[in-house]
């Protein structure tokens, strides 16, 4: 059978688009309808949409169907043979939340100008860090980084911004990169790695001056364990670059001593802890697109 015209459908997490002139193979018809396998689903084409075509030669190379990004991703994940692995997310992961704004907006001003926003399925096999890449099993993750050993827990992520209830983190303690202490692999609902963070929770006596901190005006600094300065005595830092396909925000927060010199009250700040979050360039666009929705007023 040959599509004449788009036909939507209901699939497993959503809805796709099938489009005109794709070929699919028929289970059966009658008068009015066409009834097709599509993802291992039955699936109701009408007539009119569709053209019967012969069957192929058995000797004939078989038809590969162009791959079909859905309107939502995927909620699990396909085991259609040639399918492309793609991100697993919950039914709702881009509606909005309750409060977390100012995240929200400090992520969309890190990510804007490396990526833009939208439902980006790609990217699978992209390389993270150390071995690590987009989409890969966490445990296969965990053991390449020489982690597997440890028992960690799985912890629903709650950070604004990022799909709203799909995402796991499991942290490991170790050191890596000679001063982060602490390692956090970011999962979708299926267990499949989609960022890292490393973070050093006791930086080691780096004290910087009030006037290097005057354009110091960011709020989060852990975006992963959703951390914001708790008063005006905090600093923050944040800058963002990218490295081939994978966006790096790197933040540090540092906290106010006040120490008398004199007369004179003399305010340094001591580095209190540092971040890097390094995400695929499709997964920041899915942050982009859920905090432009999270950030929306209608």
């Amino acid at each position: 059978m040959v599509l004449t015209q788009p036909v939507k459908v209901k699939i497993a997490y959503g809805e796709t688009v099938l489009p005109a002139g794709m070929k699919l193979p028929v289970v059966s018809s009658d008068a009015t309808s066409i009834r097709i396998k599509y993802m291992g689903e039955l699936q109701t084409i009408p007539i009119a949409a569709a053209r019967l075509e012969e069957s192929e030669p058995p000797d004939a190379a078989p038809f590969e169907i162009p791959p079909i990004v859905p309107t939502k991703p995927a909620a699990t994940p396909s085991t259609t043979p040639g399918t492309q692995l793609q991100v697993s997310l919950q039914p709702g992961y881009d509606s909005r939340m309750q409060g977390g704004d100012i995240s929200m907006r400090e992520l969309q001003l890190l990510l804007s100008s490396h990526c833009s926003e939208g439902v980006d399925l790609s990217g699978a096999g992209t390389k993270i860090y150390n071995g690590v890449t987009y989409l890969m099993d966490s445990e296969q993750a965990a053991t390449n980084l020489g982690l597997a050993h440890s028992v960690p827990s799985r912890v629903p992520v709650a950070a604004p911004g990022f799909p709203k209830n799909s995402m796991y983190y499991v942290g490991y303690d170790g050191a890596f990169e000679g001063h982060f202490n602490r390692i956090y692999l970011v999962s979708d609902t299926a267990n499949k790695v989609v960022a890292i963070e490393l973070v050093d929770e006791h930086p080691k006596g780096r004290w910087i001056s009030a006037a290097a901190l005057a354009a110091a005006t960011w709020s989060t600094y852990n975006f992963i364990n959703a951390r914001m300065r708790a008063s005006d005595t905090a600093r923050v830092q944040a800058v963002s670059k990218r490295q081939g396909n994978i966006v790096v925000i790197d933040t540090q927060v540092f906290q106010r001593v006040r120490t008398r010199v004199g007369r004179t009250n003399v305010d340094r700040y001591e580095e209190q802890e540092n971040a890097k979050l390094l995400i695929p360039t499709p997964f920041a666009r899915i942050i982009l697109h859920c905090a432009k929705i999270g950030l929306s007023k209608t």
